[in-house]
């Protein structure tokens, strides 16, 4: 599969119209009942970008292209790309120990298969580490939303089992990315945030992307709208998730620089070399869905490479098919109702037009 990262860009195609777009954004948005959203397409032939909805029901701000989005665990692409930079570099090994790298958690020893597991075994979720995002946890942080740290957070997953042995099992969790964060800061000499804005946000060309948001005065967040407690009203939740800079899900950011990272990765080379990148994107042994920090599928379409993420009050999900060279991105400020794709719908109506052009 790594051949078709390269692949040459396809015959041009009448463009779709952007109300198709437009349309589908606001029945997606109108059948899941979410606040608002953003849905980009680019390809080499067309670039389109629709928005909807409120970003802000207190002030009654509607979203717009350039409103920013918490992007949950889209933001993982980033993290593995960062980390795996660091191996390029010869400044971290994939087969380095996480408990040795993690240093600046007190106690770590005290995580199930911290001593075990290897940074590979982070990457691609085999390590068996136990979730920290518990409701201890989730009681505590919705208590009073202060700034996360790794060795705030990893602390409610020390009393919790393994959930399988290292190495044996895929079991995605958040953990591991959090943990990536420490060894990130630790391994490139710095702070995690400052890795991430030099090794990624900056060579792509991020520019209105953060990790966490540092002001939430900000008009240009979405804010996000979840119905935490169960009451059958949403609340703005917007600060759980801006207070946790943590390498599980630390981007705040448009749906434009998310397009700019997809490229800057999948189809430019700016961030890794090509022999990095086809090991980041290949299966695991484990899972076929996975690779390093990316999902990987096909459809009719074609293979594609990509992420999504969820948390109260937002949701996000990326896509790059290499073979026409085309990124789509959705960010929402809520939680959809069922697990309808609406990137399904707008790769169907991109690629159908473009085949039926021919």
């Amino acid at each position: 599969m790594s051949a078709l990262l390269s692949a040459p860009a396809p015959a041009l195609a009448d463009p779709v119209p952007t109300a198709a777009f437009q349309a589908i954004l606001d029945r997606y948005l109108e059948r899941e009942d979410l606040a608002g959203g953003v849905l980009l397409v680019s390809s080499p032939q067309q670039r389109i970008v629709v928005a909807s909805g409120v970003a802000n029901r207190r002030t009654g701000a509607a979203v717009t292209p350039d409103s920013r989005f918490y992007a949950a665990s889209v933001g993982k692409m980033s993290v593995a790309t960062a980390a795996l930079q660091l191996v390029e570099d010869g400044k971290l090994s994939l087969d380095a120990s996480v408990a040795s790298l993690a240093g600046g958690i007190p106690n770590i020893g005290k995580l199930a298969n911290a001593r075990a597991a290897r940074v590979e075994n982070l990457l691609n979720h085999s390590s068996g580490i136990p979730e920290y995002l518990t409701e201890d946890f989730l009681d505590f942080h919705h208590a009073k939303a202060s700034t996360l740290t790794p060795a705030v957070a990893m602390p409610f997953a020390f009393d919790e089992p393994a959930t399988g042995r290292v190495g044996k099992a895929y079991e995605y969790c958040n953990s591991n990315y959090v943990l990536l964060g420490e060894i990130i800061g630790t391994a490139d000499g710095t702070s995690f945030e400052a890795s991430l804005q030099r090794r990624v946000l900056d060579r792509a060309g991020m520019g209105d992307t953060t990790v966490g948001a540092r002001n939430f005065t900000d008009a240009r967040l979405a804010h996000g709208y979840a119905d935490i407690e169960d009451s059958g009203k949403e609340q703005d939740v917007s600060r759980y998730v801006w207070s946790s800079p943590l390498g599980d899900g630390p981007l705040v950011t448009t749906a434009a620089d998310l397009e700019k990272f997809l490229f800057a990765l999948f189809r430019d080379g700016k961030l890794l070399k090509p022999a990095t990148l086809a090991r980041m994107t290949e299966a695991s042994a484990l899972e076929d869905g996975y690779g390093m920090g990316v999902q990987r599928d096909s459809d009719r379409w074609g293979p594609w490479f990509g992420h999504t993420g969820l948390e109260d009050g937002f949701e996000a999900e990326v896509r790059y098919y290499p073979e026409s060279q085309t990124a789509f991105v959705f960010l929402t400020n809520g939680n959809s109702t069922s697990d309808t794709s609406i990137l399904d719908k707008a790769a169907a109506t991109l690629f159908q037009s473009r085949k039926s052009s021919r």
